[in-house]
This record gives structure tokens, C-alpha cells and sequence, in this order.
């Protein structure tokens, strides 16, 4: 007699503990509902787990600004004030699993079933509703039987939708079918393959290494000439071997096997064939565990494709974005030897051109089955082409796709009613919802009735002017392994900035030439609506100039033009031979630059020197009550003046005496620092460190509440009712930087 049998039921249940199925359990159990959350591997986090050692990417690694916030955010913050390592390929820690394990195991309403794996689907007798699921969980070999009225599917392998019938695809679309260029001409069912990474540590003597003798034989450099292997301590993504030969899903135990042939074949040619450095070197870590990149799609009312992304366009029913390039690794991974493992590091600028994309929106209809009524799904599973999925699988994107399913979760808890119909009758409802968590979506403003700042007065302490850092020529700018010169003008380079004013009477850029003769420059001035809409740049004026040789100076350019103020403005500059336009790596807030390849800006992070006149103020405190919290159609911040020191504060006025209960605060982490740049131990020196909150009563301010050492972004402050007809927000320091920074306020009852 088995009496390990057990019957559980909850709101909601997530079956796959990756960061969609983390943020996806995480916003729903703050929404009151009682979630499990199912993963199969001993340790949450997918593949950026320590079991397989993925760094994060997503939006913010091509797009400046556009990191993704929400739950991600915090773990991501939580992680790196922890972590001696930073996010790279092979370094991932149990720390970042910790950190996850914790965040789930703070929230009341999850419960967690780890090394547990679902078996089989139960449905309701119609085949449309899945009822319950079964799962076994190792080692404590118990069988549980768990019904919901939602599951949400972050499997990866799309394993509950497979379950339950749904509809699904795997392998490539062809090209005629969602008109793709990237799509090949005819439809089959190859996908991108699985990796495994590896560690190494250096040692104080000299270590050899001794390959078994099943390994891969890389004997020379010409075997691996497209593969990058300079650095020898983290782990090669190329390691990767798919479909075809084979299925990444049937032949998963077989992918594994010879990874690790590979994989050390590689090592032993780190190690004992040329000169690579890795005398004293030991790997110490070898993952196990594949990282799969492809394999079931589930189809949903809408299967997003290559020109919804390259065209950024706006779905109606958007709740979340990416912007990672379309990266589509090469058939066969390593195997197929003589062929770069992903077309664009073969140097070629027409790859690059092909595949950049910027900021575009995701449409709800792609997170929930067509024909399975109460399945929704995050992850790289979702409705989606073969070709977009080279850009919609990273793993931040896949984070905030859970934290929108969360949400939608509770919302067909809360209308007993299916996803289709929140999308029908409630995406607006969602929409906001999402936004007021910290979860980014394209061009969606606050318009939460309940927020009594919405309609209310705001005044500041100081402001900020926008100041463009003196920069320097010949500067290398890293685009994943490819680098390249930003400076040089004999390509086209282009910088989008901030006016606040209605008018701009001239420009002066920082320019250098080596040239032994003057020199010709040509420039173009124009608008632009947001800060990743290069599709559509508008062009208000051009001209030239001469630039003098071998001399370095602020050239003048004639605008003279009434502009839009609160807009997004751009300046291009072109020229022959060796002029320069002097570049930083820091960048204001809200400034954007980019280099012409062929038909497409390859946007950097840093800014170009500048100066314009009159000078502007773009960080007025008026943009932390105007519904956006990142820079987008404007800076939508509020920076005070680095000169004033501190304390610094604003103040919130209100048509009348309210009673209040709860303040919501964004600060400011610098959306436009990536993952992999955010160092061991790292907190954003542009986030607000010690404030304190007052009210206003009788003329004199009362303390709310007072915070010291603060190092996250977004800040809920809950306590016992008050009433008065103004707030005050001191900030007393940052985390390094000279200006108190702050996105958003919102005040509720």
C-alpha cells in the first residue's frame, strides 16, 4: 500500500522554477493568491542557475535604458550586494541561488515543491481545461495530485501544454509564411541547441591536464578559428550541439554526453596545444545540466514573428518588451565546425545589420494557449516564430514575461474567468497593474484613479541642467566580442539628447582631426519620439563645416530652430578621413548614442561631447508625476542639482487634505548599466541611500518614516493612516553619486 499519495489545490500553479516561473509565482502570491510552484531541479533559477551558469541578458544588452525592472529587478539587486562574482558565462554561484530560494520562501502564499516533476495533465472532460496535474517528487517519493483553476507553463520544453494537448510548434517556420528574411525557404524541424559551460580557477603552480580518451581532438587553432577562446576562466557558450543531428528534447541525454566530449576536448586544447596562458590554470566546475535554448512553442492567439519585432510594433495588448538582437546560433553548434557558431561573429556588417532590433513591445495574446482555456505560459515556450524566438528567449525577458502572467493569474482569479477574456475585457486592468509594480511596458502611462499624486502639485529643492562629460578619441566599444571605434567619423555617428526648451540656437560638438588639411563635416539635426524609435527619425536640417587639422576643438553648428520642448532630439555627424568625435562611457540620463552600420544604428552606451545652447533642464521634478518611470518619450526623472550637495527634497501637494496610508518611491539604479557590467558587491551609486518621509500637520512636518542604507529601486512604505494636504521627500545621500534621483511617486489610501 502506497501512502504517499497527496491532494493539493491552489489558485494558481507554475510548473518550471526559471526566472519566468520565479517572477511568475512572486507577483501572483503578492496578489493574494495561493501558489505552488514546481520545479524538477534541486535549485530554482533555470539556467542561470549554478547547476548550468547562464548570465542574464535581455533588452538593456543592445538598447541603452531599457534594462528590465519589476521582480527581476530586485533579484538582480539582492544578488549583487551578496555575490564576489560577477555575471559572466561559467560564474554563476549558489549565492544567486540562494538569493532566488529566498525571495519565493518570503512570499506566505507560495509553497515550493523542488525536485519535483510533473508526470501527466488531468483534464476536464471537454479536453479544454486542465484540471489537475500529477507530479513525483525524488526522494521523499511522494506523488502529488495538484488541481488549480490556472496553470501557468515555465517548463522551457512547453512539457504541461505538451501534456494537455495543446497546440504547439517546434522548428522553423518558412520564410512565406510570416513573410521572415531570416526564415529559411522552406519549413522544418531544426532548432538551436543546448550548451554546457565550464570554470576555471588559476592555481599557484603549473597543472597538466591529462583528456580522457573519449574526447573531441582539437589539435590546432584552425578547428576552432571562428570560436572565441581568449578567455580561458569562464565557460564558452559555443559548447553547443542541437538540432540537427538531434532532437533537443528526445535526444536531451545524448546532447549531454557529447557536450562533455567537446567540452574537455576543447580544455585539452586550452591546455596543451599553443600558447594560451593556462599553464597554472585548473578547471574547477563543469556543468552537467544542458542549457537549451529551443525546442516546443505553444501557439496562443497571436505567434509574434521577425517584422512585429523589427518594426517595434505596438500591440494594443502589450504587457511586456524585449530588445535583445536576433540571435540565431548556427545549425549544429560546434559540429558544424568550419562555420562561425553565430552568423554575426563572423565580423560580417551585413549579419549585423539583419538582426539589430530595438525596444518592441510583446502582446498578451502570445502568453496563453489557443485551445487550452486555462494555460498561460512565460519563458522561451511562448507563442512565437522560430526567428523570434532568437530574440524573445533571453532569460530578463523571459522574467518579466512571468511577472505579466502572474498578474493575470490573479485577474482570472478575481473574474473567475479565463486568459482570453482578460484580454477581451480587462487588459487595461493588467496593464496597470504591471506598471504599477515596476513592470515596464511601452508607452503605457500611470493612470491609476486611486494614486492621489496623479493630479497633484510638486515642487524641488533644485534641478539638474544637462551636461555632456568630456570624452576622449579612439575609444573601443565591446558589442558581445566584436569591438569597434566610436569616434572615428568615417562612419556616420549619432547622438539623441533631451530639449527642454522651445528653441535651439546652435550646438557645439568636441571634435579632433589628425588630418595634416582642413577637413569637411557634414551633420543632420532632427527628432525623434522616443529613444528607440530609429525607425523613424525625422530630419529638420543638415549642413557642414570645416574642421581645421590636427586640432582639437568645439566646432560650431547653426540649429536655429523652434523645437517641441519635453522632446527627444538627435545630431548625426559625418566626415573622411581622421576626425574624431571625443566619447565617454558615462552617459546623462536619457541620452542615447549610435554608429551607421549599413542600413542600421548599432545604438553604444556613453555619450559624445556637447554643449547646447541655451542650455537645458530635461530633470524637472514635474517628471515624477507623469505616469512613466525610465526614460522613453522624455527623461521622466527628476535629477537635483550636483552643485547644491545635500540634503536635497521634493514636495507633493495635494487639491486637499487626504488620508494616505501607502507611498510608493522609484528611484534610480541606471537602467542603462547591463548585467554583466555590474560588479561584485555592486550597488548603483545613482540610487537614493538615506530619506525620510514628512507630512505636513499644523504648519510643522511629522516624520513618516526614515531609511538609511537603502540600495533598491523601488520602495514601498506602508504604515498607519494619516491625513494632510502635503508630503515631503528629504534624501540625505546616494550610494556615490552627486544628485538625488527619483522616477516616480505614487500616494495611496
Amino acid at each position: 500500500m502506497n501512502n504517499l499519495k497527496f491532494e493539493k489545490v491552489y489558485d494558481v500553479t507554475i510548473v518550471g522554477g526559471g526566472l519566468a516561473g520565479i517572477c511568475a509565482a512572486i507577483s501572483s502570491a503578492r496578489l493574494n493568491c495561493k501558489v505552488a510552484l514546481i520545479q524538477n531541479r534541486p535549485v530554482l533559477g533555470g539556467n542561470s542557475s549554478s547547476e548550468i551558469r547562464v548570465p542574464i541578458s535581455g533588452a538593456a544588452s543592445f538598447n541603452p535604458w531599457a534594462r528590465e525592472t519589476g521582480i527581476i529587478e530586485e533579484l538582480i539587486s539582492e544578488d549583487r550586494i551578496r555575490n564576489h562574482r560577477r555575471f559572466s558565462d561559467g560564474t554563476i554561484t549558489s549565492i544567486w541561488d540562494m538569493v532566488l530560494y529566498n525571495a519565493v520562501k518570503n512570499e506566505k502564499n507560495i509553497e515550493l515543491f523542488l525536485d519535483t516533476h510533473m508526470t501527466d495533465t488531468i483534464m476536464e472532460k471537454d479536453n479544454k481545461v486542465i484540471k489537475a496535474i500529477r507530479c513525483f517528487q525524488v526522494g521523499s517519493e511522494k506523488e502529488l495530485l495538484v488541481y488549480s483553476k490556472i496553470f501557468i507553463d515555465c517548463t522551457g520544453d512547453g512539457t504541461v501544454a505538451y501534456k494537455a494537448g495543446a497546440e504547439y510548434r517546434f522548428g522553423r517556420e518558412s520564410r512565406d509564411e510570416f513573410d521572415e528574411k531570416l526564415a529559411p525557404e522552406k519549413a522544418d524541424n531544426y532548432t538551436q541547441g543546448s550548451s554546457i559551460l565550464f570554470h576555471s580557477i588559476k592555481t599557484e603552480t603549473k597543472v597538466p591536464y591529462i583528456p580522457p580518451n573519449w574526447a573531441e581532438k582539437y589539435t590546432n587553432e584552425e578547428k576552432l578559428k571562428f570560436r572565441n577562446h581568449k578567455n580561458i576562466q569562464s565557460g564558452y557558450w559555443w559548447i553547443e550541439i542541437g538540432s540537427p543531428p538531434f532532437n533537443t528534447i528526445k535526444d536531451n541525454s545524448i546532447i549531454k554526453d557529447e557536450l562533455l566530449k567537446h567540452l574537455v576536448g576543447v580544455w585539452d586544447h586550452v591546455k596543451n596545444y599553443g600558447n594560451h596562458g593556462a599553464e597554472d590554470y585548473n578547471i574547477d566546475w563543469i556543468g552537467m545540466v544542458p542549457g537549451k535554448r529551443e525546442s516546443r512553442r505553444i501557439v496562443g492567439d497571436y505567434i509574434l514573428n521577425e517584422k512585429d519585432v523589427k518594426n517595434s510594433k505596438l500591440f494594443d495588448d502589450r504587457i511586456a518588451y524585449g530588445g535583445y538582437f536576433i540571435d540565431i546560433h548556427t545549425l549544429g553548434g560546434i559540429l558544424a565546425i568550419n562555420e562561425p557558431p553565430e552568423p554575426t561573429f563572423s565580423g560580417d556588417n551585413i549579419e549585423i545589420e539583419k538582426k539589430q532590433i530595438y525596444v518592441y513591445p510583446i502582446p498578451f495574446r502570445c502568453l496563453y494557449s489557443k485551445n487550452v482555456k486555462n494555460l498561460l505560459m512565460a519563458g522561451r515556450n511562448i507563442s512565437v516564430t522560430h526567428v523570434a524566438l532568437g530574440t524573445v528567449r533571453v532569460m530578463a525577458t523571459c522574467a518579466i514575461l512571468g511577472q505579466a502572467v502572474g498578474v493575470s493569474a490573479y485577474l482570472c482569479r478575481k473574474y473567475n474567468n479565463y486568459p482570453k477574456e482578460i484580454y477581451r475585457k480587462y487588459i487595461k486592468e493588467l496593464q496597470q497593474l504591471l506598471i504599477k509594480e515596476d513592470h515596464y511596458i511601452p508607452y503605457i502611462k500611470n493612470e491609476d484613479i486611486n494614486d492621489f499624486a496623479i493630479e497633484a502639485k510638486i515642487i524641488a529643492s533644485s534641478e539638474s541642467k544637462l551636461n555632456f562629460n568630456i570624452g576622449q578619441i579612439g575609444t573601443i566599444y565591446e558589442v558581445r566580442e566584436r569591438y569597434i571605434n566610436v569616434s572615428n567619423l568615417n562612419i556616420e555617428r549619432l547622438q539623441v539628447f533631451p530639449i527642454s526648451s522651445n528653441y535651439l540656437d546652435f550646438i557645439e560638438v568636441l571634435l579632433e582631426s589628425k588630418e595634416k588639411t582642413a577637413s569637411k563635416v557634414k551633420f543632420k539635426f532632427g527628432k525623434i519620439s522616443s529613444i528607440w524609435d530609429f525607425n523613424n527619425l525625422i530630419e529638420l536640417k543638415n549642413g557642414e563645416l570645416i574642421v581645421n587639422p590636427n586640432k582639437k576643438m568645439f566646432i560650431k553648428l547653426d540649429i536655429k530652430q523652434q523645437l517641441e520642448p519635453d522632446s527627444f532630439y538627435w545630431l548625426s555627424i559625418y566626415s573622411k578621413g581622421e576626425i574624431y568625435w571625443l566619447y565617454n562611457y558615462n552617459s546623462p540620463t536619457g541620452v542615447v548614442s549610435g554608429s551607421r552600420v549599413i542600413n542600421k544604428w548599432l545604438l553604444h552606451y556613453g555619450s559624445y561631447s556637447m554643449k547646447l545652447n541655451p542650455e537645458q533642464y530635461p530633470y524637472k521634478p514635474l517628471n515624477i508625476l507623469n505616469g512613466t518611470a525610465r526614460p522613453e518619450k522624455w527623461t521622466n526623472i527628476w535629477i537635483s542639482d550636483p552643485d547644491k550637495g545635500f540634503p536635497q527634497y521634493i514636495e507633493i501637494e495635494f487639491k486637499e487634505n487626504i488620508i494616505f496610508s501607502t507611498i510608493f518611491i522609484t528611484f534610480d539604479t541606471n537602467l542603462s548599466r547591463t548585467y554583466v557590467n555590474m560588479e561584485k558587491f555592486f550597488i548603483a551609486p545613482e540610487c537614493v541611500k538615506d530619506y525620510t518621509i514628512f507630512y505636513l500637520e499644523n504648519s510643522s512636518w511629522k516624520r513618516i518614516v526614515e531609511v538609511k542604507d537603502n540600495y533598491k529601486r523601488r520602495r514601498i512604505h506602508k504604515f498607519s493612516p494619516v491625513k494632510s494636504k502635503k508630503i515631503r521627500l528629504e534624501i540625505y545621500s546616494t550610494n556615490g553619486a552627486q544628485s538625488a534621483r527619483v522616477y516616480e511617486i505614487r500616494v495611496y489610501k
